[in-house]
């Protein structure tokens, strides 16, 4: 106790001689007069909030750390009239009506009867075996095993799946559309040898942008494809011209006092484009148009996007065709459009006679045939939440329907495109 004490006691002593030390005492102030001081006046001072900038070294101007971006009236496409961008992730909220609207198109449901006609016209040997073959190596053959995205059951939020690896979305889509256009175009050449020659099939066509005058805005499309193929020859109309001079009459659901262009962005930096991606001086007319649907959309929004990207690229082809013109079309201009999800077709069919989309009401208008949800097989994922007793994805259900059509659709105009080749080649005999 005594030691402790004493430590305590000197330490308090230690303590009062620093605070006595440390005292600060009273100085006499001796400031100068405010008259003395000389009043220097900064220049370039920064407004409050606003930091200020220190000019780099000439070293340093090219630093990409202090990269400053330029604003957009300093930008070389800055234009003061402002258009509506439209590209392929542009979601239309009303669909297909509001699609419909835009391009003036009269809807219809199904297949046009010209490639109706064409569905077990062509044959694959071995067809059943040979579509499962293509499915199961998009879906478990391939042996890619990444990080997929988790599950969540709307129903049970708070059950936690465990993490899954597998193949990715994107590539089992990428190999099944692959593996069924290869053999749709195999079965198609085969009855048709001349096709060879006049069709290509390109995959990740660049540069396909138009733009045209819609009710005093401008619109600019920028059309991402996946694939197309194109021909020789352009595709006939899929109605002949007595329904065309009767379109006058139809009538299209409005969309009052919504715009169709409410989905578009607006701004003022922008390019005008007129594209339509491949300049082949053979194939050089559009056939059909393949798109991937790699998202969580809705069919109808599917749909909705396969027909504006159609529209896009046909008026593309007619300012090349028939620069100038505003109106009605000579020639109607076909295309055909095949969406396609990993389990689901869609084909979308359009045929654009007029270039006149301001009065939605007046003169002809557009054809559009829609055939919505065809499902090619189901892929049902386990379901541990609801305890189930599959351990793995199990692929069920197989239909042959949606891979007739996507033979048919390929098929159309085959036999003409055969027919004018060896009319050409006999004339070369002779």
């Amino acid at each position: 106790m005594r030691i402790t004490r004493q430590l305590f006691v000197s330490r308090k002593k230690r303590i009062k001689f620093l605070m006595d030390k440390l005292t600060y005492k009273d100085l006499p102030l001796n400031a100068p007069a405010l008259s003395d001081v000389e009043v220097v006046k900064l220049t370039g001072r920064p407004e409050p909030g606003q930091k200020q900038r220190k000019p780099l070294p000439p070293e340093l101007a090219d630093d990409p750390r202090f990269y400053v971006p330029p604003k957009g009236e300093e930008k070389k496409n800055y234009r003061e009239t402002p258009a509506f961008l439209y590209n392929r992730n542009c979601r239309f909220i009303e669909g297909t009506k509001q699609a419909c609207f835009l391009t003036k198109s009269v809807r219809y449901d199904g297949m046009p009867e010209s490639v109706q006609q064409l569905i077990d016209k062509f044959e694959v040997p071995d067809e059943s075996r040979l579509v499962q073959k293509a499915i199961l190596k998009s879906q478990i053959w391939d042996s890619t095993r990444e990080k997929l995205p988790k599950r969540r059951d709307p129903e049970y939020p708070r059950y936690k799946i465990d993490r899954e690896y597998g193949i990715p979305l994107e590539k089992r889509l990428n190999m099944l559309s692959f593996d069924l256009l290869r053999m749709a175009d195999t079965a198609v050449a085969s009855q048709y040898p001349e096709i060879g020659r006049s069709r290509r099939l390109i995959f990740y066509p660049n540069g396909m942008a138009t733009f045209f005058k819609y009710s005093d805005s401008l619109l600019s499309f920028y059309l991402g494809i996946d694939a197309a193929i194109t021909s020789t020859s352009p595709l006939p109309p899929f109605v002949p011209e007595e329904l065309v001079e009767s379109s006058s009459s139809e009538a299209i659901p409005s969309l009052y006092p919504i715009s169709p262009t409410i989905d578009f962005l607006k701004t003022n930096n922008y390019n005008l484009k007129n594209s339509i991606g491949f300049s082949e001086i053979s194939c050089k007319f559009p056939h059909t148009l393949i798109l991937l649907n790699n998202d969580d959309w809705s069919e109808d929004e599917r749909q909705a996007r396969a027909l504006v990207t159609a529209m896009g690229l046909a008026v593309a082809q007619v300012k090349k065709t028939y620069p100038g013109i505003k109106d009605r079309l000579p020639t109607p201009i076909s295309v055909q459009v095949i969406n396609m999800s990993e389990t689901t077709m869609n084909f979308t069919y359009f045929q654009l006679n007029t270039i006149d989309f301001d009065n939605s009401e007046a003169g002809v208008k557009n054809f559009v045939w829609f055939d919505t949800g065809n499902v090619l097989f189901e892929r049902r994922l386990p379901q541990p939440w609801k305890r189930d007793k599959i351990l793995g994805t199990s692929l069920e259900n197989l239909d042959l329907d949606p891979f007739k059509k996507l033979l048919a659709t390929v098929g159309n105009c085959a036999e003409l495109e055969d027919s004018s080749t060896q009319f050409k080649e006999k004339l070369i005999e002779l």
